[in-house]
């Protein structure tokens, strides 16, 4: 079968279509004309398995990676950085017109492509460190990453030369802004000691056994520590860029209320903007690293509560503001319903995933409208992107 791939699905696949039936052909892109070989039929779609791409789109470009092919990891890099943008802002704009019925027209952050990554997780198979491939819990070699920091790629390396992985499941990397390291291991590690000069911090099992409990990063003016199992912006260029739109975008404010709040670096970054803040997080370890934070950058007007979002706002009246920075499934029913009865002036949304943020904008659509919306590329070369958005309270006449 040949195939004219005409547009990009809201995950990367090249699309095209076969007896008016859509095929999904990943690593391709539209202007590619491609000799299907083999593919699964299903009922209402086809994905291409097997392919060759005979005519090549005017957006592709050279790609430098040589387990790209097979690699799930990146969706894009075989389509030039500009094009990538308009990509992603034309999915968030069509997705917010399709299922919210709003036009936006938003801004789109572009960031470094490669090595812009400060941690990789990586699977072990036969003692070497890799990846899994497309659509698959298959896992492939590799000695090096484009999207990694460079110091990653070293201990890669390392890791791979003078370290006995028999035993072990996977690898965490994380590096901060001052290329400080942390190494996690899941599984039993014996040769630990030929890793110990290149990096500063160990784990096994979540347990510490060499050196720090956690690696120091700063975001602007502002230090934060990150720990082995707190979650920490992935790309160091695009997380400053990021936390000027929150602060750009919030009110000068009474009291500040920060959900999801992790190690607690937007709250205590916007932190001079207003009289308090409370910033709420289910994860013990990052609220930990939460006061350890507040404490280091001498932040008075800020505290931290360790429990489920959906309690602790219950438990609360009134905050002028609300920052919700939730996981991928978005914002719960329950939390939604809380936040409206709540009715702040602004509610800022920060989140990684257009599809739940739209549906969460239409479910606060009654009591708040869009007042603007920024998109960061805070992952190149990936179908990922990460939203802003602006919503403010309407007003009602008798206000």
């Amino acid at each position: 079968m040949i195939i004219d791939i005409n547009r990009l699905s809201d995950t990367g696949e090249g699309i095209g279509k076969v007896d008016n039936k859509v095929i999904f052909i990943p690593k391709t892109c539209p202007g590619d004309t491609v000799l299907v070989k083999d593919a699964t039929n299903y009922k209402k779609y086809m994905i291409a398995n097997d392919f060759e791409i005979i005519h090549n789109g005017i957006i592709r470009c050279d790609v430098n990676c040589p387990y790209y092919d097979v690699c799930g990891g990146c969706q894009l890099m075989h389509i030039n950085y500009e094009e990538q943008l308009k990509y992603k802002k034309n999915k968030v704009i069509n997705m917010f017109k399709k299922y919210a019925n709003i036009d936006i027209n938003p801004e789109i952050v572009g960031s470094s492509q490669f090595n812009y990554r400060n941690k990789i997780t990586l699977e072990v198979k036969d003692g070497k460190l890799g990846l899994y491939k497309y659509h698959s819990h298959d896992v492939i070699d590799i000695d090096n990453c484009l999207l990694v920091n460079d110091k990653i790629n070293s201990i890669i390396g390392v890791i791979n030369d003078k370290v006995d992985l028999s035993l072990v499941k996977s690898v965490t990397i994380r590096i901060s802004d001052k290329n400080n390291a942390m190494v996690l291991f899941d599984g039993e590690i014996k040769n630990i000691d030929n890793l110990k000069e290149y990096v500063d911090s160990i784990y096994v099992n979540n347990n510490l056994v060499y050196g720090s409990d956690n690696i120091v990063t700063n975001i602007g003016n502002y230090s934060f520590n990150v720990s082995n199992k707190s979650f920490f912006q992935i790309n160091n260029e695009q997380v400053l860029r990021l936390y000027n739109k929150i602060y750009e975008y919030l009110p000068v404010s009474g009291n500040i209320m920060d959900l999801y709040c992790g190690t607690g670096s937007i709250g205590i970054y916007v932190s001079d903007k207003c009289k308090s803040i409370l910033g709420v997080e289910i994860n013990n370890s990052a609220i930990m690293d939460a006061n350890r934070n507040k404490d280091i950058n001498n932040i008075k007007n800020i505290s931290f509560e360790c429990g489920d979002v959906e309690d602790i706002i219950n438990s609360h009246d009134y905050f002028d503001s609300i920052i919700v920075d939730p996981p991928r499934a978005g914002l719960s029913n329950k939390t939604k319903n809380i936040l409206l009865d709540i009715g702040s002036n602004t509610i800022i949304y920060v989140s990684c995933d257009p599809m739940t943020l739209v549906r969460d904008v239409n479910d606060l659509s009654s009591k708040y409208y869009l007042e603007d919306i920024t998109l960061f590329d805070m992952f190149p070369n990936t179908y990922h992107v990460e939203n802003v958005v602006l919503l403010k309270r309407k007003v009602s006449k008798d206000e």
